[in-house]
């Protein structure tokens, strides 16, 4: 009975040993997160998605993307200018990784949030992100992905195209 514990125990500790975190062993992206996040930059992996204040759609306004200037504060230069659409949707490609403010506009207010995308990219995939002003200076930043289980016939190449 002995003997089987002390196997059972010798079996566990190896196993036991290779789940603690290692620093050599953290991935870079997962530092370029934890930094960013640090920083009061909320780490994505592509900017675009739905924007909302207090809930409701920003639909059919402006915004702007801008660069952070020296002082890490907003803003520096201008990325993109654009307008969301009639669904409160917006869209940026392609983007540099990096620290970036978004400015949105609605009814003469200006609302602002920072991000920071953890590595270029051209073209977005199956991320995006929802912007939720729930008050004048405060945003909530939500990420997801989409996911298509409809079990319609796609190509593995297209960006929404997962297998269960």
């Amino acid at each position: 009975m002995f003997a089987i514990l002390l196997s059972l125990l010798y079996l566990a500790v190896p196993s036991m040993a290779q789940d603690q975190p290692q620093s050599h062993g953290i991935p870079r992206r997962w530092t370029m997160a934890q930094k960013y996040a640090a920083e009061g930059f909320k780490p994505v992996d592509c900017f675009a998605g739905q924007v909302k204040i207090r809930g409701k759609r920003l639909a059919m306004q402006p915004f702007t993307v801008f660069k952070t200037n020296a002082e890490m504060k907003c803003c520096g230069s201008v990325v993109k200018s654009g307008w969301t659409d009639r669904h409160g949707h917006f869209f940026v490609e392609p983007m540099e990784g990096g620290e970036y403010f978004a400015q949105f506009s609605y009814k003469g207010v200006q609302y602002a949030t920072s991000f920071a995308v953890l590595q270029s990219y051209a073209q977005c995939g199956t991320e995006y992100v929802e912007i939720d002003f729930s008050e004048l200076d405060k945003a909530r930043v939500q990420t997801y992905f989409f996911i298509d289980d409809s079990g319609e016939p796609c190509e593995p190449a297209e960006p929404r195209c997962f297998r269960k």
